[in-house]
């Protein structure tokens, strides 16, 4: 077994890891830092006198808000005394002053006038030139803010130039080696993944590739796959209705009313509507124990007391010898395990090869698993483990909450304490939650033992790009312009591959999505009068579209730095402004890719392969 093999990743993370990496997260901070060459000094008094300006800036703020209250409320009190002022003189009038001569009345109405008067007076007079000047020193406050703010984005230039797509898995290789992370997910992976393990693209229109991560551990490949999903599901529309009825009624003397009757009769009817939802998943690739397959899903232990677990356990065990005693009557295989304990928590009891089970499940792989299914922090028992013969899937609740795309833009800030912090905390919770979606596959030790052997596939791969690389980057347009002009609702996309061009791929994104057209259906409700009424409850059909759209993408193996460089050239420029639809281009971990205004010309084709001087190359 290597050096760096994880053979207990519960204590490992705890006793090494958690601190190991943050303190790698904050050198790898440090260094950039010193690379930029930025002035830390100059830009935290900066910062500092930006903070200060923007404080004193709310503070008179508050203040012109406070006397613009006054303000209103002396606007108020005025319409009140106009109101009083006119009761006023219509009791003077009337002569109804309750008991009051009607010159008393008029005296009450000439003071209300006055005082109003006296009001709109001192708010021309005073109230209007205080809230001017507070409104005019907290805009100097702002515009002096401002100035600092600019100053600090400048003096933070050279740092946010240097983030890549690159930097978890730059910080992650100085923590283990065993966890190794790719720049993008190549072709011969996904070959090596298809063609030895039967990982399949993703074909299904109601499933986009939102992004991929893709790595290996001791050489077995593995991917971290997010999605975006669309599904049906029924919704419940009303409608209302208002009946009128009367009854007639004969009271104690013998007299007849007439009753006027009324009631509000609701109908619902229950119609389909795509809804959406993204989904996180670790598929790992392995050559230990090949011919099993079993799965796990959370017991909801995280919360129990051990006592609780124990009762739990206790339960679970007899429904165990029960399922024991009925495969042997009846000639299937199934055995207990010899930890009770193991067997209940990891209810792994849809196993198919109980010799393989075990080959996997020693000992101390069962007391990884326990450790870490009992962990109370930091994500206990939240996942779904699944083995499929060779490929085993993760999917873990604190995934669905963390972005494992690293766009380098997420690190960018004025204020360098502030960057230092959000960038090593990103780092650390991008390790952290990916340690523990890899952490049911690192407590089992023959998956560190076993590198998968070498596969040498007949076929290479139809394209340049992977379609998970090729869909994942068509996510990156805006999807105003890749949807139908119909679209009422979210939109799903699809990368077709049409052709290779050289070293770029051409592929159709098709954007799914739905157009809703408004119908009308009458529901019958009794009413209270007896009678059946026909509710109209309005609701929505919808209608599937699509609109297909070129694009073209191709690895440049640039950086960050080395695409801006290039994509300020003058015939970049030219090529993006005649055949770009809406010059939309995306760079993303050295890949490159155009939404393409109309079909190109295969000469046209070539020449986005030149205009990128990609690295290595003349």
């Amino acid at each position: 077994m290597a050096d760096d093999s994880i053979l207990e990743p519960i204590d490992k993370y705890n006793s090494l890891f958690k601190n190991l990496h943050h303190e790698n997260s904050e050198k790898y901070f440090d260094d950039l830092v010193k690379k930029s060459g930025i002035n830390v000094e100059e830009n935290k008094d900066t910062v500092k006198k930006y903070k200060n300006e923007l404080s004193l800036a709310k503070q008179w703020e508050k203040k012109e808000n406070s006397i613009r209250g006054v303000k209103t409320f002396l606007i108020i009190l005025a319409i009140a005394l106009i109101i009083a002022g006119l009761i006023f003189i219509y009791k003077g009038y009337s002569s109804t002053g309750d008991g009051l001569p009607g010159w008393l009345w008029y005296i009450f109405s000439g003071l209300a006038i006055v005082g109003t008067i006296f009001i709109f007076v001192s708010i021309k007079k005073k109230v209007n030139k205080v809230i001017q000047t507070r409104k005019e020193k907290k805009e100097v406050h702002l515009e002096t803010a401002n100035k600092h703010l600019k100053a600090a984005w400048d003096q933070m230039a050279c740092l946010n130039s240097l983030y890549d797509w690159n930097i978890p898995a730059k910080v992650i290789d100085s923590t283990t080696k065993l966890i190794k992370l790719d720049d993008f997910f190549d072709c011969d992976k996904y070959e090596y993944l298809h063609e030895k393990y039967n990982l399949e693209e993703i074909t299904d229109s109601h499933t986009s590739v939102n992004y991929v991560q893709s790595g290996s551990i001791v050489g077995n490949p593995f991917i971290i796959l997010n999605t975006y999903n669309q599904n049906m599901v029924n919704h419940t529309y009303s409608g209302s209705l208002v009946i009128h009825w009367t009854t007639t009624q004969r009271d104690a003397k013998g007299n007849t009313r007439t009753v006027h009757h009324s009631q509000t009769l609701v109908a619902t009817l229950v119609k389909p509507v795509p809804n959406y939802y993204y989904d996180t998943r670790l598929i790992y690739g392995c050559d230990a124990a090949p011919n099993l397959s079993f799965g796990h899903e959370p017991m909801n232990i995280k919360n129990k007391s051990e006592k609780q677990i124990e009762k739990m356990v206790k339960k679970g065990t007899k429904e165990f010898e029960k399922k024991e005693e009925k495969a042997t009557s009846s000639g299937k295989n199934f055995t207990m395990m010899a930890n009770n304990e193991f067997d209940v928590l990891f209810n792994g009891d849809d196993r198919d090869n109980e010799v393989e089970f075990r080959v996997l499940f020693t000992p101390l792989a069962q007391t990884n698993m326990l450790k870490l299914l009992k962990s109370k922090e930091p994500y206990g028992d939240d996942f779904y483990f699944y083995k499929r013969k060779c490929l085993n899937y993760v999917v873990s609740e604190h995934s669905q909450n963390i972005d494992y795309h690293c766009d380098p833009t997420r690190f960018y800030n004025y204020d360098i304490e502030d960057a230092k912090n959000n960038f090593v905390s990103y780092n650390d919770l991008f390790f952290k939650g990916l340690y523990f979606d890899l952490a049911p596959l690192l407590s089992i030790p023959a998956y560190q033992q076993v590198k998968t052997h070498e596969y040498i596939y007949q076929t290479p791969y139809r394209a340049n790009i992977t379609s998970f690389e090729q869909e994942s980057l068509a996510n990156r347009f805006d999807k105003n312009i890749l949807k139908h002009q119909e679209t009422a609702s979210d939109v799903i996309v699809k990368a077709r591959f049409e052709k290779k061009a050289g070293k770029s791929d051409v592929v159709n994104i098709e954007a799914y999505s739905f157009k809703a057209i408004e119908r009308l259906d009458f529901v019958s409700k009794l009413g209270g009068d007896g009678r059946v009424h026909a509710v109209p409850v309005k609701w929505y059909e919808y209608i599937p579209v699509v609109k297909s759209t070129p694009m073209q993408i191709q690895n440049t193996k640039m950086n960050m730095n080395e695409y801006k460089e290039n994509k300020n050239n003058d015939i970049f420029s030219q090529f993006v402004s005649q055949y770009s639809k809406n010059s939309a281009i995306i760079y993303e971990r050295g890949l490159v890719a155009t939404l393409l205004a109309n079909n190109m010309s295969d000469e046209a084709l070539d020449k986005f392969n030149t205009i990128i001087k990609r690295k290595g190359e003349n």
